[in-house]
This record gives structure tokens, C-alpha cells and sequence, in this order.
């Protein structure tokens, strides 16, 4: 009878001892899996308050800049963030149960968004810049600063000093980079200096043959004139939105 109660307890005795090692080894994966998931919040924290700081320091050297010319900020925007701060591994399991680290992860992915805008902004500005400079200084110029006030009596100051003027000046403007989307303004500014060489050249034919003539240019140039500083304003809104987008987002 004994026999028979020991053959029967042992099965019983191993099943416990097999539950107790298989709870024992279950306990013992749940604490390295919560440890993991721990190490993954850890590292995903310091990363993200690395974040705060970076982007802090970038937005402060942005708004410490006295710069206002947009090649010159760019290069101080794009030093500034050359070195993004870089999310550390953690185990595996870690690195997929911690929404800690999911949000550290995405944020990497986005960390450098607004300031990659920023930049490409103030690189189309600069383009802009010098377009704009370059028509501001054709749609500056003045047929009086060659001829004068007075009643023209020689077609010499127009053909060696007038036209010579402006056809510099629009071939000047032609060889400048011209910003996507504006090849119909820049074609209005090398059309209203045109305008002025035609009619230039119309004014000295006139004086050689003795005969009375009179142009006038206003419209021309202040329709473009007009067209470029609309377009100064856009160029400085964008650059604005830009780095208030850069802030709101620090």
C-alpha cells in the first residue's frame, strides 16, 4: 500500500516541482523584460532632454544673430544643427515595449524638420536676394542721369552714355539666377529696360534727322519696380514664418 502512495505522490511531486521551475523561469523573463523596457525609458529620456537642449541652442543662436542677410544665417543655422543628438540602442524587447523609446525614435526622425525648412528657406532668400538687389538696380536707373532736362540737340550722349547704360545693366541682370517661379518678373524687368534701348535708339535716330521726339518709361519700370518689392515681401514673410515655426516647435 505504501509502495502504491509513493508511486502515485511522485507523479504528483514532479508536476509541482516542473510548475514551480516554469514559474520560477516565466518570473525570472518577466524581471529582465521589465528591466529592458526600464533601460529603453532611461535611454529614450536622456535623449529627449538632450533634445530639449539641442534645440534650445539653436533657436538661442538663431535669435542672438544680428545677421539679416539670408546666405549668412543659413550658414549659421546649418552649423548650428550639424550634430543632432543621437538616440542610444537598448535591447531589443525594450526598444518595442517602451513607448518611452517610441516617442524618442519618432522624434529623431523629426528632430531636424524645422530647421532643414528653415534653411532651405533662407537658401531660396539668398537667391531671391541677389535677384531682387540685381532688378533694383535696373529699375533705378534714369535716362536723366545721362541726357539731363534740357532740350537734346546731339544723338552723342544717347548712343556713347544712355543706351551703352541700360544695356549694361540688362545684361547684367539677365546672368543673375533667376528664383523658381519668377521667370515672368524677371522678364518684365529685362523688358522694361528693352523698352528704354528701343526707344533710346528711336530718340537718337530723331535728333540726327532733325525731328522732334519724346518717350516715357514710367509705367514700364514702375509696374516692375512694383512687381519686385511684392515679392521682397514675400521673401521676408517666408523667411519669418520660418523661424517661427523653428520656435514654436522649442
Amino acid at each position: 500500500m505504501r509502495a502504491r502512495r509513493v508511486v502515485i505522490a511522485l507523479p504528483v511531486i514532479l508536476t509541482l516541482l516542473i510548475a514551480l521551475v516554469i514559474g520560477g523561469l516565466i518570473t525570472l523573463q518577466n524581471q529582465r523584460q521589465s528591466q529592458q523596457v526600464g533601460e529603453a525609458d532611461a535611454v529614450a529620456q536622456d535623449y529627449l532632454a538632450d533634445v530639449e537642449t539641442f534645440r534650445s541652442g539653436v533657436v538661442d543662436r538663431i535669435s542672438r544673430s544680428k545677421q539679416t542677410d539670408p546666405g549668412a544665417l543659413r550658414r549659421i543655422v546649418d552649423k548650428a544643427i550639424a550634430r543632432p543628438p543621437k538616440l542610444a540602442d537598448a535591447p531589443a524587447y525594450g526598444r518595442q515595449n517602451s513607448s518611452t523609446y517610441a516617442e524618442a525614435a519618432q522624434t529623431q526622425a523629426t528632430v531636424l524638420g524645422s530647421f532643414k525648412r528653415l534653411s532651405s528657406t533662407l537658401r531660396r532668400a539668398d537667391t531671391a536676394l541677389g535677384f531682387i538687389v540685381a532688378a533694383r538696380k535696373v529699375l533705378t536707373l534714369r535716362a536723366t542721369d545721362y541726357l539731363g532736362f534740357g532740350l537734346i540737340t546731339s544723338s552723342s550722349p544717347v548712343r556713347s552714355e544712355l543706351i551703352p547704360a541700360f544695356v549694361e545693366a540688362r545684361d547684367e541682370f539677365a546672368r543673375v539666377p533667376v528664383p523658381k517661379g519668377k521667370e515672368e518678373l524677371a522678364a518684365m524687368v529685362l523688358d522694361a529696360a528693352q523698352y528704354v534701348i528701343d526707344q533710346a535708339t528711336v530718340l537718337a535716330q530723331r535728333v540726327e534727322s532733325r525731328q522732334s521726339f519724346a518717350f516715357s518709361y514710367q509705367e514700364q519700370f514702375q509696374r516692375a519696380a512694383d512687381a519686385v518689392s511684392d515679392f521682397g515681401t514675400q521673401v521676408k514673410g517666408d523667411i519669418a514664418e520660418a523661424i517661427n515655426a523653428v520656435t514654436a516647435d522649442s
